[in-house]
């Protein structure tokens, strides 16, 4: 099989969520997680990490990965990511957008597409994170049922404690975590509760970036840059559900 051989997506039984903290055009493992869900949760009233990955990422520029962070307003860990707000300075991430990926094929759509994020009125960092996800979603034609945890109030709940309560109040049967969370939670606690835990794996892949050596782990911008829609839908199959 060819590292991106077409895959049948997974698809967990009954209705299925996963919760995530909202970050800027994460990278692709984000979006398949999205996918492989019915309900996907923004978990937006949690504290904002400041050497996190909310506001953080990375682009290929000259064959390289790198770096780019966009400014948030008075950064605290001591509040959620829902109580920031970016200071609106992307002209910034356009113009490195610009230098990096002028060249690649489908640069027109993705610069639009990122832009029209970036420019958006509402510079709360929670919501403009998930929009950058929906319209990504929207540009590859699919479609997602999506909400914020902090329409469901924690109440004291900490930890999986939070999630199964937001499962329950979503009526699913199913939560999926990142593979790289499995030391966060208890099988038995969820089975308990009638919820089945699945954690997706991402499989490797890769896609033509003009380098010599493929540059993995970058923003999902990267892929809308180099990529078409049909393509990137394929490469969000690139993954497997594990109990």
């Amino acid at each position: 099989m060819s590292l991106n051989a077409a895959v049948t997506p997974p698809r967990p039984q009954g209705p299925a969520i996963a919760v995530l903290q909202p970050y800027f055009f994460p990278y692709v493992g984000s979006f398949q997680l999205a996918r492989a869900v019915d309900h996907f949760v923004f978990f937006d009233d949690v504290a904002f990490i400041k050497k996190g990955h909310i506001h953080r990422n990375s682009l290929l520029l000259n064959g390289q990965a790198h770096a780019f962070t966009v400014p948030v307003r008075q950064v605290s860990q001591n509040r959620t990511i829902a109580e920031h707000e970016y200071t609106g300075e992307w002209q910034g991430l356009l113009n490195l957008l610009k230098a990096a990926y002028r060249a690649a094929p489908h640069f027109k759509a993705a610069y639009a597409l990122v832009e029209n994020v970036a420019q958006h009125p509402d510079e709360n960092v929670a919501r403009k994170n998930a929009l950058a996800m929906q319209r990504v979603f929207a540009y590859l034609g699919l479609a997602q049922t999506w909400s914020f945890s902090s329409a469901w109030p924690g109440q004291g709940l900490k930890a999986q404690g939070r999630i199964l309560d937001i499962a329950q109040r979503l009526q699913a049967r199913c939560y999926v975590n990142p593979a790289g969370g499995r030391a966060l939670y208890a099988t038995e606690a969820f089975a308990s509760a009638g919820v089945a835990l699945r954690f997706i794996k991402a499989l490797p892949l890769g896609y033509a970036q003009g380098t010599a050596d493929f540059v993995p782990n970058l923003s999902m911008i990267d892929l809308l840059m180099h990529c078409a829609p049909a393509q990137i839908v394929s490469l969000l199959g690139r993954c497997e559900l594990e109990a």
